[in-house]
């Protein structure tokens, strides 16, 4: 009969182990998530970044054409 107990004892102690063990990887996961939905965020920030900084130069009408159509109507 007692080795019948200790052997329930180590069964019971073993899904402790695995409970935390699946503790663990559960946090370990959402801190890998947490990190990588911050690095896609740095990634989106920088690439809007240097977007916009591209966006006006492509915009900008020659400032001299303006005054030379007004001159010419005149």
């Amino acid at each position: 009969m007692h080795a019948q107990a200790a052997a329930g004892s180590v069964l019971e102690l073993g899904g402790v182990v695995h409970a935390w063990c699946r503790f663990c990887f559960f946090i370990l996961w959402k801190v890998f998530a947490f990190a990588l939905v911050l690095a896609f965020r740095q990634a989106a920030r920088c690439c809007l970044t240097a977007a916009s900084a591209l966006v006006p130069t492509a915009q900008m009408k020659p400032s001299s054409s303006r005054p030379n159509a007004v001159m010419i109507f005149l």
